[in-house]
């Protein structure tokens, strides 16, 4: 399982993510969520598709989004992130 196409947006000072959820290349959910100190708020979260996380899963999920997300951000402070992350 591995996140593919993502996106963070801030709107009044709360951040929001979206981002699909790939399995063997294939797309079976896509995830609309607030996110509050990297973790994303599963209570609030929209979940288009499969649904069915277990509490292993999601946090699978959190940690790939907060390498990307900081992999992000050190791109932005002309940081080099040596880190592999799976984009698609």
């Amino acid at each position: 399982m591995e996140i593919a196409n993502y996106a963070q947006t801030e709107v009044r000072g709360q951040s929001f993510v979206t981002f699909d959820v790939a399995m063997q290349g294939h797309v079976i959910s896509t995830i609309d969520a607030p996110i509050l100190s990297g973790r994303i708020l599963w209570s609030h979260a929209a979940i288009h598709g499969y649904r069915d996380f277990d509490p292993r899963e999601r946090t699978e999920l959190e940690a790939e989004l907060g390498r990307i997300l900081l992999g992000e951000h050190a791109a932005e402070n002309g940081e080099r992130d040596e880190r592999p992350v799976s984009r698609q």
